[in-house]
């Protein structure tokens, strides 16, 4: 499956480890948001109930968005492992 995960994370040293967590899984497409383009149900619940232990619920949000194909954005496929940043 592909997902889109976004977060907003206060503690500066969390929200590294689970940035260093999600960039195992996939590619960074925004500074707090990560695209996961192919990981099984058994990995996005350990990602959950992984980074879930690590943040604080009431400062800190984090969404697992599902993703079905690649979405395209004025003609143009939106694929950001391929994009090169000069």
């Amino acid at each position: 499956m592909r997902y889109v995960v976004a977060y907003d994370i206060s503690n500066n040293s969390v929200r590294a480890k689970v940035s260093r967590l999600l960039a195992r899984y996939g590619f960074r497409i925004q500074l707090s948001v990560f695209y996961l383009p192919n990981v099984s149900e058994g990995e996005v619940d350990a990602l959950y109930l992984t980074i879930k232990r690590m943040v604080d619920p009431k400062r800190d949000r984090v969404f697992f968005y599902p993703v079905e194909g690649i979405e395209v954005f004025e003609g143009y496929p939106y694929e950001p492992w391929l994009i090169e940043v000069i």
